[in-house]
């Protein structure tokens, strides 16, 4: 089965971060959506609408991405039932750093969304939110996690070590650029993992 490594939440670019606690909890805060609030979706920080994606507050769990348009989510194109999207994301306690915050094991897949699909397993997810509120369905794709999908209650650091027993030695580290821009450069993108996947799965079930 695959895995893929997916970036999520705030970045550097809001004005808002995912808090780090000094005993590894934490919490992920979602991006903004670029349009105002309106119903069905939901309002979050600075009163703006936000993409709760993963969403892990939901039973299912659910995961939503353009993987026909968006050139990050290409590699989604090819998730099945059984793969695992593992999350990555930027939280903040002194220092930012990355952290692998969750998981969703893929029980489902909705694909190609071009018009509202009715009620189902779909409807908390915030693709599906967003397009009912804007009657926009851009082909995007929704994930259902099975059981086994969880936010972890304390966040894994994901370093140079760990980005490069994923990706290999053939990393470039350039010296303009901090460790955590490197990072960040090269998981901008859902990637999927093809060496060590099972490592990753190892520490989503510990």
């Amino acid at each position: 089965m695959a895995v893929f490594l997916a970036n999520v939440g705030v970045n550097a670019s809001h004005p808002v971060s995912s808090p780090l606690r000094t005993d590894g909890s934490f919490d992920l805060v979602p991006i903004p959506e670029a349009i105002a609030w309106q119903p069905p979706m939901l309002r979050g920080w600075g009163g703006h609408a936000v993409h709760v994606d993963p969403d892990f507050a939901s039973r299912p769990a659910t995961y939503g991405d353009n993987c026909r348009h968006a050139g990050r989510a290409y590699s989604l194109r090819r998730a099945r039932p059984g793969d695992e999207i593992v999350f990555l994301a930027r939280l903040v306690n002194h220092q930012p750093g990355f952290y692998l915050v969750g998981s969703l094991e893929i029980a489902d897949v909705l694909t190609d969304v071009t018009n509202d699909p009715g009620a189902g397993w779909w409807d908390p997810n915030a693709h599906v939110r967003r397009a009912r509120a804007t009657d926009k369905w851009d082909s995007f794709w929704v994930f259902k996690g099975s059981s086994q999908s969880r936010l972890f209650e304390c966040a894994v650091p994901f370093q140079r070590d760990e980005l490069t027993r994923i990706f290999g030695d053939g990393l470039r580290w350039p010296q303009q650029r901090t460790e955590l821009q490197t990072i960040g450069s090269y998981t901008r993108a859902v990637r999927r993992v093809e060496g060590e996947g099972e490592w990753l799965r190892t520490i989503c079930r510990s």
